[in-house]
């Protein structure tokens, strides 16, 4: 309250406010940039583990370090798509800071801030803190640019940009973590009569959709993803490629095609 009212009184220059955040957002850029490094290495550790389990034949512990991994790469993925979206909005203060175009600019900018401070607050909740802050900051200089009270600024469109963003965001980290971390090892299949679903390959497994199965069950959010998924790469279907992509354990992935076969959703040999 008494910094809000010491800057009414002796206002901050705009661009000076500007390089304020754009500090704020290259440290936490920088924060976030360490823990995606932590991460990688944490990744190596386990997945050496995993190796050396399978090579002495305990798959239970084979299992264990793989989903270990699964879980470390969720993380990685959520962290550097927020590095990513934040070096973006850097790139568009930057801009801001150089044009002046503020009133067109800032919109997009704070929505971005504000959608991967909700995103990051599970895995480093102090770089959400501070965007938080950076973000009541950005909302102070649209209010007192006119922007947020111009009853004709379309909102929508802000809105659009920042998903737009965050989306692209989102991609981009998906291809680098494939590069950045090693296939993980599959487990040995057991050998069962009843069980083609959860006989995990490396090769691609073939998946035909039924026509008019199932309609009357309810599919829960993953399986449609993962519907979705087979469906954009031609009824084939690679487990690490696929919970990657969708950012979920190789065991939620094989969960999912499991409950779409019971639906009649989907036809495996």
């Amino acid at each position: 309250m008494f910094r809000k009212l010491e800057e009414r009184v002796h206002p901050i220059p705009l661009k000076e406010r500007i390089d304020q955040a754009l500090y704020r957002l290259g440290t936490q850029k920088e924060k976030l940039e360490h823990m995606s490094s932590r991460l990688q290495q944490r990744d190596k550790e386990m997945f050496q583990r995993c190796i050396g389990a399978q090579l002495s034949k305990d798959n239970a512990h084979a299992a264990l370090y793989a989903n270990e991994c699964a879980e470390i790469r969720k993380m990685a993925h959520i962290t550097l798509s927020s590095e990513l979206a934040l070096e973006r909005v850097v790139l568009r203060l930057q801009t801001i800071e150089e044009f002046g175009d503020i009133m067109a600019q800032i919109a997009p900018v704070i929505g971005v801030v504000r959608e991967t401070r909700g995103r990051i607050a599970g895995v480093i909740p102090e770089v959400a803190t501070e965007l938080g802050e950076v973000n009541n900051m950005l909302s102070d200089m649209s209010l007192e640019t006119g922007e947020v009270q111009d009853q004709n600024l379309d909102l929508t469109a802000s809105s659009s940009e920042a998903k737009k963003v965050l989306e692209e965001s989102n991609i981009i980290a998906s291809q680098q973590i494939k590069e950045r971390f090693p296939e993980l090892p599959l487990p040995e299949p057991r050998q069962t009569t009843n069980a083609p679903v959860t006989q995990v390959t490396q090769a691609k497994i073939p998946v035909a959709i039924a026509s008019g199965g199932g309609e009357e069950e309810q599919v829960e959010p993953l399986e449609d993803r993962v519907l979705g998924y087979i469906k954009s790469h031609n009824g084939e279907l690679n487990m690490n490629s696929c919970s990657t992509d969708l950012a979920v354990s190789p065991e939620d992935v094989r969960r999912s095609l499991q409950k779409l076969r019971d639906y009649g959703k989907i036809v495996m040999d």
